[in-house]
């Protein structure tokens, strides 16, 4: 664990909150460098990256409250405000942030299948940052393994005497697979939306798979599952319909 990366006198400089700033800096960078390729205003999209920071951490966070209120109250009872820097849901923000790209879409008339596209890609490596954050922090932890390639974290960490998946690791490492395939395949979609359900898809998949190495929850559904689990196949199954029916009413573009 390295969770402080520095200090400026009486400041500490958080390492996960360094990494998911980067996350968003990196993504939001690399859309507004693709927008105007891909048809899109540079500067709607610059705007939208505002509203998407904005839902994403709101979200993110509002998920947190909401389903791990236990969790919330603990770490209120031991930091206080300080403990507000912490607890921040990928679900919950990728939620906030579609709701976020519906409005914005609809309020500044810009193409929201396009939109999509464009940020599919850019979410992807952004998310990758944001599961480093998460094992620097110790969160988002695996399950006990005997695999060569476990870690074990230090100090008071609830693990800190076993060695567990870097679950974080996984996922970071899946998300840069999915950022490289999807701009790939940006260049060879037949339309608009396509980019956007994959990603939503394979997401959906590699979040499923990884859930069963996850040893931070404390509710497991009929034994195994997590809430995470659930809503990565709903994800799936919106994404599979999203692709069947994007084809199907609006027809297959060149």
């Amino acid at each position: 664990m390295h969770p402080i990366l520095f200090r400026l006198g009486p400041l500490d400089i958080h390492t996960y909150g360094v990494l998911v700033a980067a996350g968003f800096l990196s993504g939001l960078m690399l859309a507004g460098r693709r927008a105007k390729a891909q048809g899109l205003d540079p500067r709607a999209v610059s705007d939208l990256g505002i509203w998407l920071i904005v839902a994403g951490m709101g979200g993110a966070k509002l998920f947190h409250l909401v389903f791990f209120w236990d969790d919330f109250l603990a770490g209120w009872r031991h930091e206080g405000v300080r403990s507000l820097r912490e607890g921040f849901v990928f679900f919950g923000g990728f939620i906030g942030a579609v709701v976020a790209t519906i409005v914005f879409a609809r309020k500044r008339q810009q193409p929201l299948w396009k939109l999509a596209d464009l940020f599919a890609p850019c979410l992807a490596l952004g998310h990758a940052f944001g599961r480093l954050g998460c094992f620097f922090n110790g969160c988002c932890y695996g399950a006990a393994s005997t695999m060569p390639w476990t870690v074990k974290f230090s100090g008071n960490h609830a693990m800190h005497s076993q060695s567990v998946h870097p679950t974080q690791l996984y996922e970071a490492v899946g998300n840069l697979v999915l950022f490289g395939l999807l701009s790939a395949f940006s260049r060879r979609k037949r339309f608009d939306g396509q980019v956007w359900w994959w990603y939503v898809l394979a997401y959906g998949a590699m979040r499923f798979a990884i859930e069963f190495l996850r040893g931070d929850y404390t509710v497991h559904y009929f034994g195994v599952f997590t809430i995470a689990h659930f809503i990565a196949v709903a994800l799936m199954m919106i994404a599979a319909i999203g692709l069947w029916g994007t084809t199907r009413w609006r027809g297959a573009t060149p």
